[in-house]
């Protein structure tokens, strides 16, 4: 096993979970929406529409995962 195998297998489970408990919560308040159209979204999405968007989640998760991994290798291994 290498270096990058626990924390790749960690990355992938988070972003699993997290994927998981968001479709769950989506698809909670699906069930429970009375009309056939989408609530309004918060003011905040509504001037910030690219919040909601997955890639961009990702893109910043691994920008703070290889981060995290560049500090670790400049303190532990210099």
């Amino acid at each position: 096993m290498g270096v990058w195998t626990w924390p790749l297998i960690f990355v992938g489970l988070l972003i699993c979970v997290v994927s998981l408990i968001w479709t769950m919560r989506v698809a909670k308040n699906q069930e429970v929406q009375e009309g056939t159209h989408d609530e309004s979204y918060s003011e905040t999405v509504e001037n910030n529409p690219n919040i909601l968007n997955p890639i961009f989640w990702m893109y910043g998760i691994a920008g703070l995962f290889m981060g995290i991994v560049m500090i670790y290798y400049i303190l532990f291994y210099r």
